[in-house]
């Protein structure tokens, strides 16, 4: 309760500097532990680089300060794969363990869910892409696991991430009601896919994606996609700002403004990343952005 109530305050604050006093300071931070990852999907050209790209404890540690000093206090931690990244002694949970000591509200955890799903972070956040047929075709001979892993999880906030493209994107009410009946699982995110490394075969078209919108928005009603009402609005009328300077992401020992493909205006006008117009529905007190947060509230896990 102690917590919940930080992060209430937390964002009344944000709300009330940004509205009053016009302050355009970031909300939300991805911090990208490294690119070390055990899969070699389709659509992720960055995993597996090179392991030069994770990111030592030290490194970490300076990356947590420069994102607290900047008034971060929602983190949400990737990769590549982060619940394989190690420096000696530390792992996973030693970052989440400093962050929270540092005085970090929300941690989240973004993974593929092919490792054991143990973590002390706030949500934990798996990609599931589709279907089996779809899904095993962009991520490999995965499928399986990652759902026992779900199914046999003591986590008490799991969250789907669910990245629509032009395999999957008929499939979709399916994947829902797959999805639904996985007591584990509080609900599913959906984003589209964002072509940072040019037009391909899984991009779909905005004419397209409008019409997928509203397709989410009538499937709000039988299921639980965590997708705000005001934020697809937004996207379907492509009246979300981008860049944003709500977020930051700290990879590489370098910050980022909104993400590391920032600066590329092919890949900013094409962004499928909907967590982004959330967050800027959250700062503008929309109800709908409002209660999807709240699915995001810590809770104590078994």
């Amino acid at each position: 309760m102690i917590k919940t109530a930080k992060y209430f305050l937390y964002g009344i604050k944000y709300v009330l500097k940004r509205a009053i006093l016009k302050e355009k300071n970031p909300f939300i931070a991805g911090l990208v532990v490294g690119e070390i990852c055990n899969l070699n999907c389709k659509h992720c050209n960055v995993s597996n680089i090179s392991s030069k790209n994770d990111l030592k404890y030290n490194e970490i540690i300076t990356g947590l300060k420069t994102l607290y000093k900047k008034g971060i206090r929602l983190l949400a931690i990737t990769g590549g794969e982060p619940f394989l990244w190690r420096d000696g002694e530390y792992n996973i949970e030693s970052i989440i363990k400093k962050a929270r000591e540092m005085g970090f509200l929300i941690i989240s955890l973004y993974t593929n869910g092919t490792i054991s799903l143990n973590t002390s972070a706030d949500d934990l956040f798996v990609s599931i892409d589709g279907l089996k047929d779809s899904g095993s075709k962009l991520r490999g001979d995965v499928y399986d696991s990652v759902i026992d892993n779900i199914k046999n999880s003591k986590h008490n906030n799991i969250i789907i991430n669910s990245t629509i493209n032009n395999k999957n994107k008929d499939e979709i009410e399916l994947l829902c009601q797959y999805l639904s009946k996985i007591n584990n699982i509080k609900g599913v995110f959906f984003y589209f896919h964002t072509p940072y490394y040019g037009i391909d075969e899984l991009f779909i078209p905005f004419e397209e994606r409008k019409q997928i919108i509203l397709k989410l928005i009538e499937l709000k009603k039988k299921y639980n996609i965590l997708n705000s009402t005001a934020a697809l609005w937004d996207v379907y009328y492509d009246r979300w700002e981008r860049p944003s300077d709500l977020c930051l992401v700290y990879a590489n020992n370098r910050l980022y403004k909104c993400c590391r493909s920032v600066g590329k205006d092919d890949v900013c006008k094409e962004c499928g990343y909907l967590g982004y117009p959330e967050v800027i529905n959250i700062t503008k007190l929309k109800v709908s952005a409002i209660l999807s947060a709240l699915n995001y509230l810590p809770k104590k896990n078994r």
